[in-house]
């Protein structure tokens, strides 16, 4: 399962297209948006995003994140890295998608996905020796 995330109104055009994405190449893919903002597409609209950002990633659901990587690192509580789910953030005019967590793991594979589908950039910060 990959959880989407959007914070502000603002990127929720971005999260929707991420999700429409994420399911035509045949992932499990839901949107989660605050209750207090208007997204049509959301799977669920929660109060805190931060507390839903950091039960998914204990459910050990991979995340792609509309919104600012500091708000992504604050709610996340990483464990171990082999175990760990991968994150991937974008910021929230949808130009830049980068691996946050586990690159090694599908986050770049996912940030080169999602920045194709929406037209932005992959920032990888982190390689293979094959890569």
């Amino acid at each position: 399962m990959i959880a989407i995330f959007s914070l502000a109104q603002k990127s929720v055009a971005i999260a929707e297209k991420v999700k429409s994405v994420l399911l035509d190449e045949g992932f499990d893919a839901e949107l989660i948006c605050p209750e207090k903002i208007s997204c049509n597409c959301a799977d669920e609209k929660v109060k805190s995003v931060y507390r839903a950002i950091s039960e998914s990633f204990k459910e050990k659901k991979n995340i792609v994140a509309v919104l600012p990587l500091g708000v992504v690192v604050r709610a996340i509580e990483p464990k171990k890295k082999t175990e760990d789910p991968w994150v991937v953030c974008i910021d929230e005019n949808g130009n830049y998608v980068i691996p946050v967590l586990n690159g090694h793991r599908g986050a770049n594979e996912f940030s080169k996905l999602i920045a194709e589908g929406i037209s932005a950039e992959a920032v990888i910060t982190t390689f293979h020796e094959d890569d």
